[in-house]
C-alpha cells in the first residue's frame, strides 16, 4: 500500500485502462490519441506526488506534461524524468 505522498505505478492501477497502453508503448506500438491521453494522465499525477525532491527540473516535468501530444513528446518526458532518477515507466 502507498501513501498519499507517493506515487501511484501503473503495474498497481486497477481499471484496466493504463496497463494496455503502457504495454504498447513499451512495445513500440502506436497509440491513438485517447491513450496518449491516458497516459498523460498518468504521468500527472505520478510526477505530481510530493514525494519528489523540489527543484527546477521536477518543476519543468510538472510544468510540461500537460503538453505531451505525441509518442515522441511522451517519449522525451520519460527520457528527462529518467535522467533525474525519476522512472515512471
Amino acid at each position: 500500500m502507498t501513501s498519499n505522498s507517493e506515487p501511484r505505478f501503473w503495474m498497481h492501477e486497477t481499471s484496466g485502462v493504463l496497463r494496455p497502453v503502457i504495454e504498447k508503448y513499451l512495445n513500440h506500438q502506436p497509440l491513438r490519441d485517447d491513450e496518449i491521453a491516458t497516459m498523460r494522465t498518468y504521468l500527472r499525477q505520478w510526477v505530481g506526488a510530493p514525494v519528489w525532491h523540489p527543484g527546477p527540473e521536477l518543476d519543468a516535468l510538472r510544468a510540461t506534461v500537460g503538453d505531451l501530444k505525441t509518442v515522441e513528446a511522451l517519449h522525451g518526458w520519460c527520457e528527462s524524468a529518467a535522467y533525474l532518477g525519476m522512472d515512471p515507466i
